[in-house]
């Protein structure tokens, strides 16, 4: 049986606004022991530390093709435009695999993943952050 899961997601945190360009990469595996079925990955940006894929934006997605057992798909620096109606940066992502749950799997807890930046209380100095990965917007 297949188990689908998210190894890698990049980025878990930006500094874009509105309009801008980001770039998402995710690295997608089956580690169950049977072939998975095609699905999709999708992508998801909200303005809270924790990600709740319920009530966060979709910014995206991806198809994914069929996975052999320990086989892994890898999706590099995909553009997608930040929506409106999000707060102020930094804006948090996450990746959801299977979110629909229409394939039969080994575990289906382990399809997400998102930040983990709220659970760190580091010091943070905004002046000091270069945004990698975004693109700022061409409208004026």
């Amino acid at each position: 049986m297949p188990d689908l899961a998210i190894q890698a997601f990049i980025p878990p945190v930006i500094f874009a606004n509105t309009g801008d360009i980001i770039y998402i990469s995710d690295l997608t595996s089956n580690i169950g022991d049977g072939r998975s079925a095609e699905t999709i990955v999708r992508y998801y940006i909200s303005d809270r530390t924790v990600v709740d894929v319920s009530s966060a934006l979709i910014i995206g997605e991806r198809s994914l093709r069929s996975l052999a057992a320990n086989e892994s798909d890898e999706s590099l620096e995909k553009p997608f435009v930040i929506p409106e109606g999000l707060g102020q940066p930094p804006l948090y992502l996450a990746a959801c695999v299977d979110i629909d749950e229409q394939l039969d799997e080994i575990y289906e807890e382990n399809n997400c993943t998102t930040n983990r930046a709220g659970m760190h209380q580091m010091p943070f100095d905004s002046g000091a952050v270069v945004p990698v990965g975004v693109a700022p917007s061409t409208s004026q």
